[in-house]
Parts: structure tokens; C-alpha cells; sequence
């Protein structure tokens, strides 16, 4: 249940430990994807063989995200990670509790993507360059938003920030 009350601390510590994991999962295949791009065996065999181009924006895709994963650890380990929002608004640093089309704890960094189980809550990481982060970067507890999704327009209302 999402109703419940987040503390930053052990919601920050939750979100390393899943951010590092994902880090080495990504890590690991993006190993493969590059191993796969120099195989003898990827090597084309014909003009419209792209096995190896393939392979290669593969590793390519996985060396970003793991630029930014590797970034969004780094900067969890920060204090600013954990310091209290001031002024308790939706900003980098800021854990939101957000309700409307679903009820849900969202806690905002300079990269997103990522999320982590803590106390039986999901929390998701959201950047402020998302459609979702940009619709409420800066609003404070009480204030609505609206958000365009694949599944058409959705109101949220701010409900905590921590």
C-alpha cells in the first residue's frame, strides 16, 4: 500500500542497493553484446548482413545506460541524496507521493529509471527531463498536475514531499 509514510534515508539506501544491482546486471551484458560485436562469428556474409551493426548499437545503448546508472549511483551516495527538501517542493533530491490515476512514491534524481521495494512500497525514479518530473517540478504538497500518457491524460495531486 502506497498510503504508508517513506523515510529518505532507508528509501535512498534501498535505491542504491537496486541501482548497483542493476549496474552490474548491465555490466554483464553489455560484455556479451560487445563480444558479440567483434565475433568472428557476427562477421557479415553477404551486403544485407547486419548481424555485426546490430550487435554493435546494441553495446552501444548498453554503455550509455550504464554511463547513467554508474552517474545515478554516484550521486545517491552524495548527502544531497538525503538532505531534507528545502523548500519542501518537487526538486532533485525530493521523495513524492503523488495520487490520482494511481496512488504511488516517485523520488526524484538527476537520472531516472530505476525503482526499489521498500517497506513493501515500490518507489520509482524519476528525472525532472520525464514527462512526469516536468509536470510537477516545483509544486508542493496540494497542488495538481496533469501528466499526456500512451493511455491519454492523467491528474495526479502532490500529497507529501520529503
Amino acid at each position: 500500500m502506497t498510503s504508508q509514510m517513506l523515510l529518505k534515508d532507508p528509501t535512498v539506501d534501498a535505491l542504491c542497493e537496486a541501482i548497483a544491482a542493476e549496474l552490474h546486471s548491465m555490466e554483464s551484458m553489455a560484455e556479451m553484446a560487445r563480444d558479440e560485436a567483434t565475433s568472428a562469428e557476427t562477421k557479415a556474409e553477404g551486403k544485407y548482413d547486419t548481424r555485426a551493426t546490430e550487435a554493435s548499437y546494441l553495446a552501444r545503448g548498453q554503455a550509455w545506460r550504464i554511463a547513467e546508472l554508474r552517474k545515478l549511483r554516484s550521486w545517491l551516495m552524495t548527502d544531497s541524496a538525503r538532505a531534507p527538501t528545502v523548500p519542501p517542493c518537487v526538486q532533485i533530491g525530493a521523495l513524492v507521493r503523488v495520487d490520482g490515476a494511481r496512488s504511488e512514491w516517485l523520488y526524484v534524481a538527476p537520472v531516472g529509471g530505476g525503482k526499489a521495494l521498500v517497506n513493501g512500497t515500490t518507489v520509482r525514479i524519476v528525472s525532472l527531463v520525464s514527462p512526469l518530473g516536468a509536470a510537477m517540478e516545483g509544486l508542493e504538497v496540494g497542488d495538481g498536475f496533469e501528466v499526456d500518457t500512451p493511455r491519454g491524460r492523467r491528474e495526479y495531486e502532490v500529497v507529501a514531499v520529503s
